[in-house]
């Protein structure tokens, strides 16, 4: 299915694949069956466009770590900073000049 890419092709794809899955003994299967019938409408547009929020997933696990780690914040700019320290591609010895480096 994920590598399908029309979407006409992908609903086909489903609706076989559930027909097949509802055959199935294992009631599991048949409550995942229908859970992807319900959700049909939004998996079938990822073969075409092919977004999901997996990056907005993994930057909320991130950010949620960073908040237990640090057990609190004073302010919210202290949180965002250490959230931009931690996310951002942000070259701290690059931003030291040249003359105060140690390293």
């Amino acid at each position: 299915f994920w590598d399908l890419k029309d979407q006409a092709a992908a609903k086909e794809f489903l609706g076989n694949w559930c027909k097949t899955a509802n055959r199935s003994r294992l009631e599991p299967i048949k409550k995942f069956v229908k859970t992807v019938k319900k959700h049909e409408q939004r998996l079938t547009p990822f073969v075409e466009l092919g977004l999901t929020n997996a990056i907005a997933e993994g930057l909320n696990r991130i950010i949620k770590i960073v908040k237990n780690r640090a057990s609190g914040f004073r302010n919210l700019e202290a949180f965002s900073d250490m959230i931009f320290l931690t996310v951002g591609d942000l070259d701290i010895p690059g931003q030291i000049p040249p003359g105060f480096r140690t390293l």
